[in-house]
């Protein structure tokens, strides 16, 4: 069903008052810069979260999941559409199927790598690997994941049945985003899979793959045509296809990392073009762009703040936790 821009006017009004609290870049180098992690945890809690032991990664992981439940659960109540938001949860149930999926195959208990952010309950994931009745999943899921984990038994190799998984839920991504009529979040969606396909190719170029392993590896519904594609990737190419000036960051850290320097660099710049992108609904004064957003913006803020929390247990330098970050989306 097709929503108007109207239906939105309050959850869009209550969420840009939300979207004022969270982390800017300047609180987050407050955070990074705090004297202690007691310090580090008041000006979380001055920002409604509730406090944990600065000294407990696994409590920091807990109110992160809160913190992502409550954003979760407020969209749900007043979003006109919430087929958007369970989207974006496609992948927390995805990254759990590949987990219990190899798990089933090692004999071992995936229990403690399995996220609640999804859709589907991690019990009912784990019990449809151990007795191997994929067919209780839903329907777009059912058939990749008895086939990855297949895949998996055949060959022994998870990395082959992570790119099958991993290619079904692009294409279910896809499928929904059109299922909203959004083209904001059509756009999100096709931006997302032409910069994981940026780095597939990167790194089947640095590991001397073939033509057989870009077959699987590529993800179809792109914006950019990268067929043609052979194992030997050079800049130039990656130039010429990527020519779009909101990949220009990206495309000039891919090209570094085809000369050796860090893979990190190139997530980061991809990850950064998402959000650039995510910040021009930031313009709309209201609809279905506000919610995407703001979800988005949610989760990039929880990624900051895990990143620093754990770089500052680590202890880490306040340079080298920075080098980590994300771009802010406010």
């Amino acid at each position: 069903m097709k929503h108007r821009d109207t239906d939105y006017l309050y959850i869009s009004t209550r969420l840009k008052a939300r979207a004022q609290s969270l982390f800017s870049r300047e609180k987050l180098n407050r955070l990074i810069a705090a004297r202690s992690g007691q310090d580090a945890i008041k000006l979380l809690t001055e920002n409604g979260w509730q406090p944990f032991d600065p000294d407990d990664l696994a409590a920091c992981e807990a109110e992160i999941a809160r913190q992502q439940q409550e954003a979760f659960e407020l969209l749900y109540r007043y979003a006109p559409d919430r087929g958007m938001i369970d989207l974006f949860r496609l992948k927390y149930d995805y990254h759990n199927l590949k987990a219990v999926i190899k798990a089933d195959a090692l004999g071992v208990d995936p229990s403690g790598l399995l996220s609640a952010a999804g859709t589907i309950p991690p019990a009912t994931l784990l019990a449809a690997a151990r007795e191997k009745e994929y067919g209780r999943l839903p329907a777009a899921m059912k058939g990749p994941a008895s086939e990855a984990a297949d895949l998996l038994a055949r060959t022994g190799d998870p990395q082959l049945s992570d790119l099958l998984l991993d290619r079904a839920m692009c294409a279910q991504m896809l499928t929904m985003a059109q299922d909203t009529d959004s083209e904001f979040l059509i756009g999100y969606v096709r931006r997302m899979i032409d910069l994981q396909n940026l780095r597939v190719l990167v790194r089947a170029s640095r590991a001397k793959k073939g033509l057989d392993y870009l077959r699987r590896a590529l993800f179809p519904g792109g914006s950019v045509t990268v067929s043609g594609a052979t194992g030997e990737i050079s800049p130039d190419w990656l130039r010429a296809k990527f020519s779009h000036p909101a990949f220009s960051a990206p495309v000039e850290a891919a090209c570094a990392a085809l000369a050796g320097q860090n893979l990190a660099a190139l997530d980061l710049a991809c990850d950064n073009a998402l959000i650039s992108y995510l910040r021009g609904c930031s313009l709309v004064p209201f609809g279905e762009a506000q919610v995407i957003g703001y979800l988005l913006a949610k989760e990039a803020e929880l990624v900051s703040i895990r990143t620093v929390m754990v770089g500052r247990h680590a202890g880490l330098s306040p340079e080298q936790i920075t080098e980590r970050l994300r771009i802010s989306y406010v």
